[in-house]
């Protein structure tokens, strides 16, 4: 839900606001305090969902509103996707830290003590958005929002082929995530097979991003193209033929981080490529096609009989056809 509020709302009234960056960068943090303080006399009352739903959706107007100011901040002798990925990892790391902090005050002083102390931050971090520097927002005379919309379909094939192989790889996530939940859980797999399989789809996501702190937009552009689909679809094939934990393991964690390079490279394309005054609304349509990706490949792995080779079969079959279907294309544009 809300995703669905991000391309009809949030990513047009972003557009419009791009000379206020900064105000909405703290309305979104700061909004999200008062409703955390609001939401700790709330934990035992049916009010709890609304308030939590508020949450989400300015923590996802939030994540739209920071990839705009992206650009706009990042050091010049930083690529965007380095600089990208090196905000993931601050988030990830800050994410990690919290939660141990959280978990001793909840142990301490109860679980609404956690949600005032996340206000407590929240409303610092608003602050701070508004201390940003001015160039964040842009001239109030060249923030003017032309007419129609961007679409993705508009979009050059620099955005268009790291959008088209996200999406599948997306998909092939959201399989691998649900299909692996319920088969390994049908035939009563140990608990270090899973912890292989755990460990295997977190370290490929975090390669990713490590590599992705390194490399050039361009570099991760040629690591995102036929590689990032023929990598995970090889992978899951040798799980098909040799089925075992080890390659189930190899399987998951090279489509993690084909995934996770691919994002880097497509968050790096839209902010290279798409007009500035349509970024956030682009961006919105980007994030809610990758999510409806997932959910696609959930559904599937919910729909699929629990055979393993299955299941990597047909997640070994989405990034070749996707791999397909974009060739049949460039030579059709060729034509």
């Amino acid at each position: 839900l809300p995703f669905s509020l991000l391309v009809p709302v949030a990513g047009p009234l972003l557009d419009r606001f791009r000379h206020g960056r900064r105000t909405v960068l703290a309305a979104t943090t700061g909004g999200r305090g008062l409703v955390a303080w609001s939401l700790a006399g709330a934990l035992t009352s049916l009010t709890l969902y609304p308030k939590a739903f508020v949450v989400l959706v300015l923590a996802r107007a939030y994540g739209v509103a920071r990839y705009a100011a992206v650009v706009r901040v990042r050091p010049p002798a930083l690529g965007l996707v380095a600089a990208n990925a090196r905000l993931n990892i601050a988030a990830t790391a800050a994410g990690a830290a919290a939660a141990g902090l959280g978990v001793g005050v909840a142990k301490t002083l109860g679980s609404d003590w956690v949600l005032r102390l996340a206000s407590l931050i929240l409303l610092a971090g608003a602050i701070v958005a508004l201390r940003l520097p001015g160039h964040v927002d842009e001239a109030r005379d060249s923030a003017q929002v032309a007419g129609g919309v961007y679409r993705l379909r508009d979009a050059p094939d620099a955005v268009r082929r790291p959008l088209w192989t996200t999406v599948a790889l997306r998909v092939v996530a959201g399989l691998l995530t649900v299909f692996l939940a319920f088969d390994l859980r049908s035939k009563g797999a140990p608990g270090a097979v899973v912890a292989l399989v755990l460990g295997a789809a977190v370290a490929g996501q975090l390669l990713g991003t490590a590599l992705a702190s390194r490399i050039s937009a361009r570099a991760a552009a040629g690591l995102t193209g036929s590689m990032a689909l023929a990598a995970p679809a090889g992978c899951c094939l040798l799980a098909v033929l040799l089925p075992s934990a080890g390659t189930a393991a190899l399987a998951v964690g090279v489509s993690g981080l084909a995934g996770s390079l691919a994002k880097y490279s497509l968050d790096a394309a839209l902010q290279t490529h798409v007009p500035p005054r349509r970024t956030s609304g682009t961006f919105a349509r980007s994030e809610t096609a990758l999510q409806l990706a997932f959910a696609l490949g959930g559904g599937l792995g919910v729909a699929l009989p629990m055979v393993t080779g299955l299941g990597f079969a047909l997640a070994a079959g989405v990034p070749a056809l996707a791999a397909v279907l974009w060739a049949r294309r460039a030579e059709v544009t060729r034509g």
